[in-house]
Formats: C-alpha cells, structure tokens, sequence
C-alpha cells in the first residue's frame, strides 16, 4: 500500500511539473522509447529495460525525506508548546511570589501604624507630670546615644589644641542664679582654639562671656564657645579649622574655654565633660 501511495505522489510531481511521462512504446527496436506529450516541458526518455523503477525509487526517497522532515516539524512543535507552558508556569510563579511580597509589605505597615496608634493613646492617657517624665527620659535617652557617638568618633576634635586642664563642673551654681551648663577647658592665652567638627561658624558678643561663637554642625548638632581673646575663620569650616584664641574675655577670672555641647539644637545642653576627657590631651601634674 505504501509503495502504492509513493508511485502515485511520484506521477503527481511529474504532472504537476508538466514532465512528458511515458504511456507505451514507441515500436522501436532502440533500448529506449520516446514519448510525446502535450506539457511545454522536453520529452522524457526512459529505457525499456528499467521501466518506470527509478521513478519508483526516488518516490520512495521523496516520502522518507517527507516523513522525516514531518517527524522533525513536530518535534520541534513539541519542544516549542513545552518551552511556552514552561515559561507560563515561571510567569505565574513570579506573580504569586510578587503578591505574597505586597501582601506581607501591607501587613507590617498596617501592624506599625497599629502599634504608633496604641502607643499614642498611652500617651493621650497620662496626666501632664507623667506625660513630662516619658518626655524626659526620651531626651535623655537621645542625648546619652549622641555623647556616646560622639566620644567614640575617631573625626570629632578637642576644641582646644595642645595640653590642657579641666574638671567636671556641670550643673555646679553661677552668679545670678545660674547653673554650669559647660566645661571649662583651661589653656595658656592665644591657644589656638578649632572647630570640633564640620559647619558653620558665626561670632557674637556674650554679656557674660565677651567674645563668643556658635557653631552649627552639618548633623544639626550645636556648639557654644566663649571668653575668646580674639576671633577666627567665620563661615563654613571643617574640623580643625581655627576659629578663635583662648582668653580671659568677659567674667572670666583665667584663661580658658567655656565650651557647650547641644545634640541635635541649641537649648538642649548635655556634660560636655566626656566629650573633652575622650579627645583632649590633659596636662599632668
């Protein structure tokens, strides 16, 4: 049957391709017969002795080559529908994995928002002493991490160079019924004195202390100097700039440096006696 099938696709291409095909025999005692036909093609000569065989085989040979590439084509679809059923499934994976992603993102935001609300109506609760006291102990508790940050910073300079003296007087009484809300940095008269980090440096005269100046870090950070013998670089300074020289200005009874340390702002003074006794080098004896 399939050689049959394949004889009869043969003859097919032969019409098709308006090949003269043979019908008979010429009557001739030549080993080949010639057979006219009505196709613009030239006549096709074929030998007696090997009738139309050939034609049969090479039809043979075309359906191998046809079913081959048949076998190949599907193949080739198979792999095609499996690659895109593959990435189908990945698709869907990512999409899951994306939703799970936002789902859980939306879930610690609703539970942080949550927790500030119940927080916050603790707070609405309290009367004003305790509401004063949580305030404090925030404070305190801002201010002791930027005294630690800064004691162990291996940038922040001693705004006084050289050897030097100085005690713990923090809180100690001041005249007029103030409190000692600094350090007392002692030095010989016209030591340089330098900006302890980065920023902006401006002058002022001090009722209390004469020559004085602020400096604002690049943090926010506040810094207050005063009793000044003369001034220094005003603007933008880096650490170690000179910005004045140790005096005796204003109440003064020595030459030293009244030297403030507010984290974060002005009006929020904390010991700078860490401060100093971590970076400054102290004189013996």
């Amino acid at each position: 049957m399939r050689r049959f099938s394949i004889l009869l696709l043969a003859l097919g291409v032969l019409m098709s391709a308006s090949v003269p095909v043979i019908v008979g025999a010429s009557g001739s005692d030549d080993d080949s017969s010639l057979v006219e036909s009505n196709g613009p093609a030239d006549p096709l000569v074929v030998a007696r002795s090997t009738g139309l065989g050939p034609l049969v085989a090479a039809a043979g040979r075309i359906g191998l080559v046809a079913d081959e590439g048949i076998l190949e084509a599907t193949a080739r679809l198979g792999l095609l529908s499996r690659l895109v059923a593959d990435l189908g499934s990945k698709n869907r994976a990512a999409a899951e994995a994306l939703d799970g992603a936002n789902r859980l993102l939306a879930e610690q935001f609703h539970g942080a928002v949550e927790v500030r609300s119940a927080y916050q109506v603790i707070v609405d609760r309290l009367d004003e002493a305790d509401r004063r006291r949580l305030e404090e102990a925030t404070r305190t508790r801002r201010n002791t991490s930027a005294v630690v940050r800064v004691v162990n910073s291996t940038e922040w300079v001693c705004p006084v160079i050289g050897e030097t003296r100085f005690t713990d007087t923090w809180g100690e009484a001041r005249s007029g019924g103030r409190t000692h809300e600094g350090v007392d940095i002692a030095a010989p008269s016209n030591t340089p004195v330098v900006a302890p980090v980065s920023g902006r440096v401006t002058y002022r005269w001090d009722s209390i202390g004469g020559r004085s100046f602020d400096l604002v870090a690049n943090n926010g950070d506040y810094y207050f100097g005063t009793h000044l013998r003369r001034f220094g670089i005003e603007g933008r300074v880096s650490a170690g700039d000179n910005i004045g020289f140790v005096g005796s200005d204003g109440n003064a009874d020595a030459n030293l440096l009244h030297f403030e340390y507010h984290p974060g702002g002005r009006n929020n003074p904390v010991n700078p006696y860490p401060l100093a006794y971590a970076h400054c080098d102290r004189a013996t004896g």
